[in-house]
């Protein structure tokens, strides 16, 4: 009888408990309401032929097919962020830029810097950003969005700014759901695209939180109206909310205080370094100069429409559709660099059919010990064994040899990443999305091969149709790979081996303590793989 009054108390609790959580969440939900619009709607202004940027443009553009567009690639990060310095220092007329992260650090800052400097000369700029990458900035983008000439919209944005995880948790669906892209336009004329975000990770190769090896492109010619049209489609958009209506007023004193910490952090010693060489990349003039080394190539801009976010894209209007298409039937050659792979069953058997035909398949990705991420490794590791058998090779990226994930497992670790090694570059990170097929067209953007950015995130690159870029990139893969990643295979039971030159090959996978393999054992029964 008193074990009956037990059960009836804790269930009678737990009941409670569930109802006091439905309860809170419905009231924040409730409580916190997205603004609705209509928002008044933007097009993207275009600088005169007489622009700074078209007459610096002009001599490579002359005489160039009316298909053909100027390309011009970003490997190199500290290049990538001079590139982007250097456009907005020359904008005279407008500057869209489009990302899914924008950091509170000394790259955020500069380019932040750069940004209200434009506005000041009376470039019109409109800041579109992911709102689950705003964490930490809201009264920096308060006070950015109150400059004359600057305008600030946050995409798919949460309305609880304080505690997101309720927000998340109230309205898990839309806010699953983020704009991937990443984009910068400059007077309608040029155009930066690829995988890199807004951070000092990102261009930074002595960041203390390790750097993300990527890959950008710069372009011009009849590729950029299509940018531009992406650009404005996004901007205009439902889920594309006016900061204003998000984060309130920033007080005068208050955007003072910000822009003295600003300079404060640009003018310590740590940053002295970093801004003295972009300042000497930026002399170099390396997009607007008469040295710049651009290809002349058709480029095909693909992205998926901002509908997606609602969950209202299907099959052949989504990006990983029209970039099947876009790169064409491989014939010798298929390479594939994304730093999150969740192939899953359906594209191991739709990479095994391409393997069938003859075609060589080589894969890079991260290690567990490179990845930022471990839970989506949970989603790769499971299918090494079934794309080994259909004759893919495998590479898995490694910071370095002797680095490790931290052997504890602290609560919420396994969401992120805690690396540790023995040089400065053992917290570097792959990030780059490039595809390449036959030596003879690429892509370049912000899509993984994961069923995140193929069905829930909105995605954007370009395939480019250059021999030039394919082939540099497929030499750089056997040249440079090897030796920076540990190549997977099977033994002769059927059992995964790793190895590197000149070291002893590993039965286990390097990296990863026993620790972490039960939590991946576990992850990879979970059905969470179509989120990952």
């Amino acid at each position: 009888m008193e074990r009956d009054l037990i059960h009836l108390v804790v269930w009678a609790l737990l009941a409670c408990a569930i109802t006091l959580i439905a309860l809170t969440l419905l009231v924040a939900r409730l409580s916190h309401r997205r603004p609705r619009g209509p928002f008044a709607s933007a097009q993207t202004q275009i600088a005169p032929d007489s622009g700074a940027i078209a007459r610096a443009l002009r001599s490579r553009l002359a005489n160039a097919p009316k298909d053909k567009s100027a390309v011009q690639l970003l490997s190199a990060p500290v290049d990538a962020l001079a590139a982007r310095l250097e456009l907005i220092a020359a904008a005279e007329v407008s500057l869209d830029l489009q990302y899914y992260l924008w950091q509170n650090d000394i790259a955020g800052a500069l380019m932040l810097r750069a940004v209200r400097k434009a506005a000041a000369r009376g470039v019109r700029v409109r800041l579109l950003i992911d709102d689950n990458g705003t964490a930490g900035m809201d009264r920096v983008l308060a006070a950015l969005d109150q400059m004359p000439g600057i305008e600030v919209r946050l995409f798919n944005p949460f309305p609880i700014r304080r505690a997101r995880v309720l927000g998340y948790l109230s309205d898990f669906r839309r806010l699953n759901r983020r704009m991937h892209n990443k984009a910068m336009v400059v007077d309608g004329r040029v155009a930066i695209l690829g995988g890199r975000n807004i951070g000092d990770d990102y261009f930074d190769p002595k960041s203390a939180t390790g750097l993300y090896m990527d890959m950008d492109v710069a372009v011009a010619g009849p590729i950029v109206p299509p940018v531009c049209q992406q650009f404005d489609v996004y901007w205009n958009a439902r889920p594309a909310i006016p900061a204003r209506l998000m984060l309130g007023d920033c007080p005068k004193a208050e955007a003072e205080a910000l822009l003295k910490d600003e300079e404060l952090r640009l003018s310590a010693p740590e940053a002295s370094t970093y801004r003295d060489t972009l300042q000497a990349h930026e002399r170099m003039h390396a997009i607007l100069g008469p040295d710049a080394k651009a290809i002349l190539a058709e480029a095909q801009l693909i992205y998926d429409p901002p509908a997606k976010i609602r969950g209202m894209m299907r099959g052949r209007k989504l990006l990983w559709q029209y970039l099947i298409r876009a790169l064409g039937q491989p014939a010798q050659e298929l390479l594939l660099i994304t730093p999150y792979l969740v192939p899953t069953r359906t594209g191991v058997r739709f990479l095994r059919r391409i393997a069938r035909t003859g075609v060589s398949i080589k894969v890079l990705t991260n290690s567990y010990a490179a990845t930022d991420v471990p839970i989506v490794h949970s989603g790769y590791a499971h299918r090494r064994r079934a794309m080994l058998r259909a004759g893919l090779e495998i590479y898995e990226y490694a910071p370095d040899a002797e680095a490790e994930h931290a052997r504890g497992m602290r609560p919420g670790q396994f969401m992120g990443s805690a690396i540790k090694g023995t040089s400065p570059f053992s917290r570097n990170k792959l990030h780059a999305k490039v595809f390449a097929v036959d030596r003879a067209r690429v892509f370049i953007g912000s899509f993984n091969l994961d069923p995140r950015s193929m069905r829930l995130n909105t995605e954007l690159g370009v395939v480019i149709a250059a021999p030039e870029i394919a082939s540099r990139i497929s030499d750089s893969f056997a040249q440079f790979i090897p030796e920076r990643a540990w190549r997977v295979r099977l033994g002769r039971a059927q059992q995964l081996r790793w190895s590197r030159p000149g070291q002893p090959e590993l039965k286990r996978e390097p990296g990863v303590p026993w620790t972490h393999r039960v939590f991946l054992a576990i992850a990879q029964r979970l059905p969470i793989e179509w989120m990952l």
